[in-house]
């Protein structure tokens, strides 16, 4: 059996009896020994779990998904907060960069004039 794939149980009609089978497996030939040993074996590989830890998995999944969407609304918000900063920061640098430009001839060749003065 593959993991994660649900039981089918459903109905032949075999020789012109119906016959119970779970995933091709015919109910009514089976003991109680093998029936009681499948159970086991689908408890122990995780197939067959009990109600109690069904519903605590989905909350526990609900939990996680109200968590993913908070965490998203809040990256959204924070690339808006970051779109509006770059912008407040390119605006103050061609404020800065037009208060500091200066006419000498080494600013026009090395690019001096891209550096704010410091007071010395």
């Amino acid at each position: 059996m593959e993991a994660g794939k649900a039981i089918r149980q459903v109905t032949w009609c075999v020789e012109g009896d119906y016959v119970e089978m779970v995933d091709g497996i015919s109910i009514k030939d089976l003991s109680i020994a093998t029936l009681l040993g499948i159970a086991i074996l689908l408890i122990i590989i995780g197939r067959l779990i009990p109600w109690w830890q069904y519903k605590e998995k989905c909350k526990e999944s609900d939990r996680w998904r109200e968590a993913y969407e908070k965490e998203r609304e809040s990256r959204l918000v924070m690339d808006k907060q970051n779109a509006e900063l770059l912008e407040f920061a390119r605006a103050s640098y061609s404020i800065l960069d037009a208060l500091f430009v200066t006419t000498t001839e080494s600013s026009r060749q090395g690019g001096a004039h891209r550096v704010v003065p410091t007071s010395r």
